[in-house]
C-alpha cells in the first residue's frame, strides 16, 4: 500500500478539483477523475475515481478479487499513456483505481525497438516491379 510510502501522500488527497470538507471519504464524481501524479524511486503513480456506474461495470467484471488488464480499465474508459498497470485494489474505495509505471519506461520501450532485428533488406527488385525500358 502506498500510504505507508516514502512520499507521504495517500489517495485522498491526490485529486486536483473540489474535495470534501472534514476528511470524508470522496463521494463517486460525476465523470472520471484523475489524480496527481508522484512518484519514488522506481515508479511513479496516479489515482483514478471511478462513477458509480463504471465502478459497477468494474465489480461485474472482477468481482471485486482481481486487478484489471489494460483492456478492460479501458473499456471502462480510463485513458492514459501506455506503461500504467492497475497495482492494487483499494479496499475502503473500490472506485479508486491504484495505477503505476516505472519511472523509465519510455526509455525502456525505446532501447527495446532500437535492439529489436530489422526486416531483412530487400537486394534484388523482383522482376514483375522492375521498371520497363523505353526505347527511343
Amino acid at each position: 500500500s502506498l500510504e505507508g510510502s516514502s512520499c507521504g501522500i495517500g489517495p485522498h488527497n491526490l485529486f486536483s478539483g473540489p474535495q470534501g470538507s472534514g476528511g470524508a471519504m470522496p463521494a463517486y464524481p460525476d465523470e472520471i477523475q484523475y489524480s496527481l501524479k508522484y512518484e519514488d524511486d522506481v515508479y511513479e503513480y496516479r489515482h483514478v475515481l471511478l462513477p458509480k456506474s463504471n465502478a459497477k461495470a468494474m465489480l461485474m467484471i472482477t468481482k471485486g478479487r482481481r486487478l484489471l488488464e489494460e483492456d478492460e480499465w479501458r473499456g471502462l474508459g480510463v485513458q492514459q499513456s501506455l506503461g500504467w498497470k492497475h497495482y492494487e485494489i483499494h479496499r475502503p474505495e473500490p472506485h479508486v483505481l491504484l495505477f503505476r509505471k516505472e519511472l523509465n519506461w519510455s526509455q525502456q520501450q525505446a532501447r527495446f525497438y532500437e535492439d529489436a532485428p530489422m526486416a531483412p533488406e530487400v537486394t534484388e527488385v523482383p522482376e514483375a516491379q522492375q521498371p520497363t525500358q523505353v526505347e527511343g
